[in-house]
């Protein structure tokens, strides 16, 4: 499998409309508004904490599982979910259309493992949202009323956000992966922690608005 091709799919800029440098001042200064009512505060007690390493006797179970749009831990998590017998299927949503099933199996997949007869790939999504439309299209589908959600710990609730709009009457159990490996250097790794936690906020409280109002 070739390295330097990503696995999942990436959004593509938006062209027109505010500057990024204005979208990016009306985000922080939300983030800051809403940072004062306490809500961040409740954004960061909402994140789970990461379930690793697995445990298959505790891990939840569900008809199915779902791993999101990120980073290659997670497909390696949900596989050992898979395996474990915690869902019938597993749906890896967000592709890149570059990556083939072969690829993925070489990698996630060997002999012996489930990979062949219950892991479905889903391309067509490039954010969130498309992971959150996608999931809902599998999950009719396939039939499924629980699903296990695999993704990174901070990704986590505006994932349970979008999925829970979309499929009101499914019931998900999550499954929180950690966001990075240890850094050699502390300053950087808060400094990208924080920055990575005010923007999925910001992310975060787009959504309920958006949900509220739609």
């Amino acid at each position: 499998m070739n390295s330097s091709i990503p696995i999942f799919r990436h959004k593509k800029p938006r062209r027109g409309g505010l500057s990024v440098l204005a979208r990016v001042g009306m985000g922080f200064a939300l983030v800051l508004v809403l940072m004062a009512g306490g809500g961040f505060l409740s954004f960061l007690a909402a994140i789970p904490e990461p379930q690793q390493p697995l445990d298959a006797s505790s891990a939840p179970s569900a008809d199915g599982i779902v791993v999101l749009t990120g980073g290659r831990d997670r497909i390696a998590v949900a596989m050992q979910l898979l395996e474990a017998g915690r869902g019938a299927r597993l749906l890896i949503s967000g592709v890149n259309e570059e990556i083939t099933r072969e690829d993925l199996a070489a990698s996630f997949g060997g002999d012996g493992t489930r990979f062949g007869c219950c892991v479905d790939l889903g391309f067509a999504a490039r954010t969130t949202v498309g992971n959150a439309e996608e999931t809902a299209d599998w999950v009719a589908e396939q039939g499924f009323g629980s699903l296990v959600v695999v993704t990174s710990d901070y990704h986590m609730p505006r994932s349970l956000a979008l999925l829970r709009h979309r499929m009101p009457a499914v019931s998900f159990a999550p499954y929180a992966v950690a966001m990075d490996g240890p850094s050699t250097n502390r300053a950087l790794r808060n400094v990208k922690l924080a920055r990575i936690l005010v923007t999925e906020y910001a992310k975060y409280v787009v959504t309920l608005v958006h949900h509220r109002l739609g």
